[in-house]
């Protein structure tokens, strides 16, 4: 079943990440370097001991030299010792992969390849270990499908040493995973990540502890996906929407309840699950009161538990303030204050309540980056190099934004007004001087447009930018 075409894949994934880029795979790369070898005499052996330490040290160039030194120095391996003469040339091309010369990179891990395949059981570890190398360098190369098939044979050869839920392929579903993303396969890359769960259960049982972090990540990566699927009228998207919150708030709501169980209902382990369940249901927007009750929850175990701190509070705290301003509670106020209390407690705090308060923050929605067009606008003019839109705004003392003027545009009127239907629902932390929430004037958006199809469209999007957002909402300062 197809939710998004093409278009609202871009443009979706690119509202969803700004404009940062795929993350890179380069130090990724030397978590497969071969670093058991036995070679044929003690010169070699120390010659590889300093390649090691060069490589600790970040001695690049060096470790370079030295790891084609080995393979000059060890031509009798290709007929007394193949395998390990293919390591050394793997290791070789994980160096250049890790230097930034994929190309390169790729001509080394392939030869090294040859040689361990012609010499030792195609399902060998080795081989897997080379072929997770090859696809962390197609990564870097753009080359998808082909990084897609080296971590596919790398999975298999897990499966047949591990069995089909082996726990050693979790970093090869991510990487797949990653891959969908950012090929804008978005629902496959959803079903990896069920698969993901199912791995994880297996390997380490439903109800372990050990599945806590891994059942926040993927509800972490759920809620996200859900956000990025647009409210709608069609019955598929709102089913496929509404399965993806369902199953980010289960997974948290097992957190909460793996915790209580073994821990009871007031642990401090309890903070992250709870700030999870709230920030599913902000982004699903239909319950928001849940949000609500799920940070009211976390700021009363920290505030009734003896081994927090300040800082512990101040963040409870602020969280709820934020969620209050975000769903229009009043209840904003006194929070924001109680917040700013906590912080003067401590004689050091005027950087931290400068940082927090001294300029407006954007709470909801997060920025959109570059917005894309179908087309070039007919009031650009031909020598102009951007598109844009210039508004000045004030964030009033309750988070909310007022008095939106336009000041400069070369985009048609039905963008400015999109716009300005936006910023009137964007919500802000507001300043705090001297105790008091006060309004903040003449702020200013440069927002920028692009024209689809002016460049390559390419979503930006990894599986660790998604499980590292920030669990309830970011924290983005205004320019």
């Amino acid at each position: 079943m197809k939710f998004l075409n093409s278009l609202q894949i871009f443009v979706v994934t690119l509202l969803f990440c700004g404009l940062s880029s795929f993350a890179t795979a380069k130090d990724e790369v030397l978590d497969h370097f071969f670093h058991e070898l036995r070679l044929g005499n003690a010169d070699q052996s120390r010659n590889f001991s300093e390649l090691q330490e060069s490589l600790r040290n970040s001695q690049l160039d060096r470790a370079l030299s030295l790891a084609r030194k080995l393979i000059d120095d060890n031509d009798e391996l290709i007929e007394a010792d193949p395998t390990t003469y293919g390591k050394l040339l793997v290791n070789l091309g994980i160096l250049h992969s890790y230097q930034g010369s994929p190309e390169h990179a790729m001509t080394w891990l392939d030869s090294g390849l040859e040689f361990v395949e012609d010499n030792s059981n195609p399902f060998a570890s080795t081989v897997r270990e080379i072929m997770m190398a090859r696809g962390l360098t197609q990564l870097d190369l753009g080359a998808f499908d082909e990084a897609e098939e080296s971590f596919r044979r790398a999975q298999h050869i897990a499966h047949r040493i591990g069995g089909v839920y082996t726990p050693e392929q979790l970093e090869i579903i991510n990487y797949i995973t990653s891959l969908h993303l950012k090929q804008g396969r978005l629902t496959d890359a959803d079903r990896e990540q069920g698969f993901n769960l199912r791995i994880s259960e297996q390997a380490y049982g439903k109800d372990s502890e050990e599945l806590v972090p891994i059942l926040q990540r993927i509800g972490a990566y759920f809620a996200s996906r859900g956000a990025m699927i647009p409210l709608s009228d069609s019955p598929d998207f709102r089913y496929y929407r509404d399965s993806l919150f369902r199953q980010s708030l289960d997974v948290f709501k097992r957190s909460v309840k793996i915790i209580e169980d073994n821990y009871g209902v007031n642990d401090l382990r309890l903070i992250e699950p709870l700030r999870g369940l709230a920030r599913t249901r902000l982004l699903q927007i239909s319950n928001r009161s849940a949000a609500e009750d799920a940070l009211e929850r976390a700021l009363a175990i920290v505030e009734s538990n003896p081994d927090t701190d300040i800082p512990d509070r101040i963040k409870a705290t602020l969280d709820l303030a934020d969620l209050y301003t975000i769903t229009g509670d009043p209840r904003g106020k006194e929070t924001y204050l109680k917040t700013w209390d906590l912080i003067h407690q401590d004689p050091s705090a005027e950087q931290l309540s400068a940082d927090l308060f001294g300029s407006p923050t954007r709470l909801h929605p997060e920025v959109s980056g570059v917005v894309y067009l179908g087309r070039k606008p007919d009031a650009a003019l031909e020598g102009d190099v951007e598109l844009y839109i210039d508004v000045e705004y004030t964030v009033r003392a309750n988070g909310r934004v007022g008095n939106i003027k336009l000041l400069d545009k070369n985009v048609p009127n039905a963008q400015v007004r999109s716009m300005r239907y936006k910023l009137s629902g964007t919500r802000f932390r507001p300043r705090i001087i001297d105790g008091e929430l006060v309004d903040t004037d003449k702020l200013m958006i440069h927002q920028t447009f692009q024209v689809l199809g002016s460049e390559p469209p390419q979503s930006n999007i990894s599986i660790d930018q998604i499980q590292k957002r920030p669990l309830l909402v970011p924290n983005h300062k205004v320019p």
